[in-house]
């Protein structure tokens, strides 16, 4: 029964968490660079920044980890944490998430193909019958995520998925487009997988807030100060430049 430590420990952690009385926020996700990730201890990333500049303007402090996001996913449904970024709105994930109005950013959901093999995705229809890597607990848009017309190959990561793609093992990988060609980059792969144009999904990305007391009221101001920050001249524009340049 080693189970039921880990329930109570969730709960206890939980039941701690509602009862803190700190203004300091506890924020969890997963890496996902360029978007969200960590390098000697330090956080980065585009997303990251937008947050933080959007948090320091609110007097909140914070505090991120990084965790697999499954585990991320957890830590947030048990109001563990006070907010998880970088994650897309479904219907169930509303049932115990507070999304803001404003998402942090926009980002493509784009198929990944084997450069010396032609495919050009126009709509759902054109996966029929193709094994496609995904990420476990990832969500890619509704009509992706409830088509049945073809296989879903689900991975803990999308370096897995890029590595199947090459050796054979997968027809096609679907991804963010800027995570996707920050993978490809790092791996030293940008010359041997392509992807198709056309996006499958426009996929809004939000800093989603736990439903602890008083964090419906933070979620409102985070929304309204993250899009006074986005009017700022240039500022949006060069995060971009500074973590997406190949985009």
């Amino acid at each position: 029964m080693k189970i039921l430590p880990v329930i109570l420990a969730i709960i206890f952690l939980s039941i701690a968490g509602q009862s803190n009385g700190s203004q300091e926020l506890s924020l969890v996700t997963d890496p996902f660079p360029p978007y969200y990730y960590e390098e000697d201890g330090k956080a980065y990333g585009l997303q990251y920044e937008l947050i933080a500049a959007t948090l320091k303007k609110m007097n909140k402090s914070f505090t991120i980890e990084f965790v697999p996001w499954k585990r991320a996913l957890l830590i947030a449904k048990n109001k563990i944490s006070d907010a998880i970024p970088g994650v897309l709105k479904t219907k169930d994930r509303e049932q115990w998430l507070i999304y803001p109005e404003e998402p942090v950013i926009t980002t493509k959901v784009v198929i990944f193909h084997r450069k010396e093999e032609s495919f050009q995705y126009k709509n759902i229809s054109s996966l029929t019958g193709k094994r496609i890597g995904t990420v476990k607990e990832y969500h890619y848009g509704k009509e992706f995520d409830q088509s049945t017309l073809f296989i879903r190959d689900e991975v803990c990561s999308l370096e897995q998925n890029f590595r199947k793609l090459l050796a054979g093992r997968i027809d096609l990988v679907i991804s963010f487009k800027p995570v996707g060609l920050y993978t490809l980059y790092k791996l030293n792969l940008s010359d041997r997988v392509s992807y198709s144009l056309a996006p499958v999904h426009q996929a809004e990305m939000y800093m989603a807030f736990t439903k602890k007391p008083g964090n419906e009221h933070i979620a409102a101001e985070f929304s309204r100060v993250l899009k006074e920050i986005k009017k700022t001249p240039g500022y949006v524009k060069s995060l971009r430049k500074k973590y997406i340049p190949n985009e």
